[in-house]
């Protein structure tokens, strides 16, 4: 047992976590798994900006990022053989990657491909709010 708390230790310090007894605790008991994956993610802003639009958002911003969510699921799928991620597994080399599909794949122009790439970091900024997250751009 006292290797354990060292391994979960070893691997908090790592992942380059916040170590607290409680924190150490949940990961001994497994009950610190919380997966959260990009696509449900993204849908539930896109489904937010859906119920603000003619408020606080145009149509134009929504198919926006509705266009943005079918390039990310088709950029899983040709880098990843997946159709999600979890999202702490995204990190600067897929974004790297992304950015090269949007460009060389979906032969985006680069200002398009950079609006991609904002919405894109719009999500990602939306799940790194509560601060335990590093930040990716």
């Amino acid at each position: 047992m006292e290797q354990q708390v060292y391994d979960s230790h070893y691997q908090m310090l790592k992942e380059e976590e916040f170590v607290t007894s409680e924190g150490l605790k949940s990961k001994l008991l497994g009950t610190d798994i919380s997966t959260r994956m990009l696509i449900p993610i993204f849908q539930d802003h896109n489904d937010k900006v859906e119920a603000l639009v003619g408020q606080d958002f145009a149509v134009g911003t929504l198919e926006r990022y509705k266009t943005s969510l079918k390039h990310t699921q088709k950029f899983l799928i040709w880098k990843y053989k997946t159709s999600d991620i979890n999202i702490t597994k995204i990190d600067h080399a897929f974004i790297m990657d992304y950015d090269f599909w949007l460009r060389s794949v979906r032969k985006c122009a680069n200002n398009t491909a950079v609006k991609y790439i904002k919405n894109f970091k719009k999500i990602i900024r939306l799940w790194q709010m509560d601060g335990s997250q590093k930040i990716l751009f």
